[in-house]
C-alpha cells in the first residue's frame, strides 16, 4: 500500500526539474498525478505512469484564470476528485541578478504573475474541489531567497509565504490545510547532472551536502499526510540549515 493510494495530485510546473521529480515520487507512492505545465508533459507523464498509477498531462498557464479553470475541470473529468495541489510553477532565472533598481518591467510583471498570482489562482480553483470531500492539502513553494529583500524573486517568495498564512486561515474549517516549503538549492534527479557551484552551496549549509528533490518531497509528503492534520499556515525551510549558517 502506498502512502497516497487513490489520491489525486495536481502539480504545476511539472514538465521538468523539481516538479517532474515530485510527480514521479507521488506516483510511486500510489497517487494519480496531473502534470500541469505550459510546455509538453508527456515524457514526465510516461515516466511517472511506469509505477502503475494513472497520470495525465494538462497544458496550463497559471496566469490565466480560464486555463486554471480548465485544469480543474480536466482533473475532475479524469479522476472525479482532487486531494493535493502543489503550486510549483515559478519563474526565477535572471531575477536575482536584476536587482530592484534595474529590473525590467516585463521581468518584474512576469515573476509576480506566475509566482504569486498563479499560486493564488490555482488555490481559488482547487478549494471548491477539495471542499466537496471536506479534505485537501495545498502546498505552496517558496525559497530560501524569501529571507532576502534584495531581489525581485525573493520578494515574490516572501509574498507566497505571507499568502500561505492567509489561505490557511480561510479554509481550515473546510478540512483543508495550506502550508509552504522553502527549499534551499537542491539538485533535481531529472537533471542527471551536478550543479556547477556545488562546493559554494555546500559551504553555506549547516548540513554539508547538497539537497535533493527527494529531501523536498519527504517534507511535502509529511505535510500532505495524516500526521500533519493539525499543521497549517506554516513555512517549512528545507535548506540544509543554510538560513542558520
Amino acid at each position: 500500500m502506498g502512502t497516497f493510494d487513490g489520491k489525486v495530485v495536481i502539480i504545476t510546473g511539472a514538465a521538468r526539474g523539481l516538479g517532474r521529480d515530485y510527480g514521479r515520487y507521488f506516483a510511486r507512492d500510489g497517487a494519480n498525478v496531473v502534470f500541469a505545465d505550459l510546455v509538453d508533459t508527456q515524457s514526465a507523464v510516461r515516466e511517472a505512469s511506469d509505477g502503475g498509477p494513472r497520470c495525465i498531462g494538462v497544458t496550463t498557464d497559471v496566469t490565466s484564470r480560464e486555463s486554471v479553470t480548465a485544469l480543474m475541470s480536466d482533473t475532475l473529468d479524469a479522476f472525479g476528485r482532487l486531494d493535493v495541489l502543489v503550486n510549483n510553477a515559478g519563474l526565477w532565472r535572471g531575477l536575482n541578478e536584476a536587482g530592484l533598481l534595474d529590473c525590467p518591467d516585463d521581468v518584474w510583471d512576469a515573476a509576480w504573475a506566475v509566482n504569486v498570482t498563479g499560486s493564488w489562482r490555482c488555490y481559488q480553483g482547487a478549494v471548491p474541489l477539495m471542499e466537496a470531500n471536506a479534505s485537501g492539502r495545498i502546498i505552496n513553494i517558496s525559497s530560501m531567497a524569501s529571507r532576502s529583500g534584495g531581489s525581485p524573486y525573493g520578494l515574490t517568495k516572501n509574498a507566497v509565504e505571507h499568502m500561505t498564512a492567509g489561505m490557511a486561515r480561510e479554509v481550515g474549517s473546510k478540512g483543508i490545510t495550506v502550508n509552504c516549503i522553502a527549499p534551499g538549492i537542491a539538485a533535481f534527479e531529472a537533471a542527471k547532472s551536478a550543479l556547477p557551484n556545488a562546493d559554494a552551496v555546500v559551504a553555506m549549509n549547516a548540513v554539508k551536502r547538497l539537497g535533493t528533490s527527494r529531501d523536498l518531497y519527504a517534507a511535502m509528503a509529511y505535510l500532505c499526510g495524516p500526521d500533519a492534520d493539525w499543521v497549517t499556515g506554516q513555512t517549512l525551510r528545507v535548506d540544509g540549515g543554510a538560513g542558520v549558517s
